[in-house]
């Protein structure tokens, strides 16, 4: 199942690695800012969307989902240190900027379609308070726009001489630096006019993967996913100074910093994972990345 909604670049790229998968999924549709009900009460203070779940595990992170997609592929994420770079550019940096090409009038066009005007001043307010404490480095607007620019030119020779940033055939790089992009274009479809034709032609293979077969859920049906899932995780080695079943608190470093509390059933240098007690008393797990994300024992 996926917690998504329509208008979330990073849900895209989840929906579009479903459609890269040929796999069928549920879909949740959530609100753009809490309060969101059940997953509230699931993920605690955890706010960020997309979240993809698997019976009894919550993957709250679009790397660990797309792992989770693949469990028979465990190198299916694995990078060099040049695709690294060049998506943690796509992911962090660029996913900020792409706001700087498109006109604020852009902007708040799209967002009243997609919301009413009266949910743009919810969604307008949440993300002011969202970002109040965020640790992120905001771009000038004009070294924003240069930023897009040296990415869309670097991504347009790169795409010169092969199909995909990832090869012959569509993976996780190319998931990783198309949703930015996917987000000016929802924005403002003009702006695709300016992109090397490479680009553009990489961005229609990448919109022809789909989103894979779409079922409508309920969250009757996830609680019932909860309940009748019987997996459990295995425990891994938990570095020190952290012990399994400490309590613990787990937030994002950069921005959204909400904290999730939990037990402390997993850690080690890629991934931290804690476990919940629903109010059902039913026992779920979640899965965020040690990268970007901040634990701390609570007493």
């Amino acid at each position: 199942m996926l917690y998504h909604y329509p208008m979330s670049p990073h849900s895209e790229k989840l929906r579009l690695a479903m459609g890269l998968s040929g796999i069928a999924w549920s879909s949740i549709q959530v609100s753009p800012q809490p309060p969101r009900g059940t997953l509230d009460q699931v993920l605690g203070g955890y706010r960020r969307i997309p979240v993809l779940q698997r019976g009894v595990h919550f993957y709250c992170d679009t790397r660990l989902a797309f792992e989770a997609l693949h469990e028979d592929d465990p190198s299916v994420t694995h990078l060099d240190a040049d695709d690294e770079t060049l998506r943690d550019w796509a992911e962090r940096e660029i996913f900020f900027a792409v706001f700087s090409i498109v006109s604020p009038i852009k902007v708040l066009g799209f967002l009243v379609r997609q919301m009413g005007i009266l949910g743009v001043g919810r969604f307008m307010r949440d993300r002011s308070q969202m970002m109040r404490n965020a640790t992120l480095k905001v771009l000038t607007a004009e070294r924003a726009r240069e930023a897009v620019g040296d990415f869309i030119a670097h991504l347009g020779a790169r795409l010169s001489s092969t199909p995909y940033l990832s090869g012959a055939a569509p993976g996780y790089l190319d998931l990783c630096c198309c949703h930015p992009l996917w987000m000016a274009r929802q924005i403002d479809r003009r702006v695709a006019s300016a992109w090397p034709l490479t680009v553009s032609k990489w961005m229609k293979r990448m919109d022809a993967l789909g989103h894979g077969e779409v079922l409508p859920a309920t969250w009757d049906l996830v609680l019932q996913d909860i309940g009748d899932n019987r997996s459990s995780v295995v425990v891994r080695v938990v570095a020190e100074p952290y012990q399994p079943g400490e309590r613990v608190g787990v937030a994002p470093s950069d921005y959204a910093r909400d904290e999730t509390v939990g037990e402390l059933v997993s850690l080690d240098k890629n991934r931290i994972v804690i476990s919940r007690t629903l109010d059902s008393g039913k026992l779920i797990y979640l899965h965020f990345p040690w990268k970007g994300f901040e634990l701390r024992r609570l007493q």
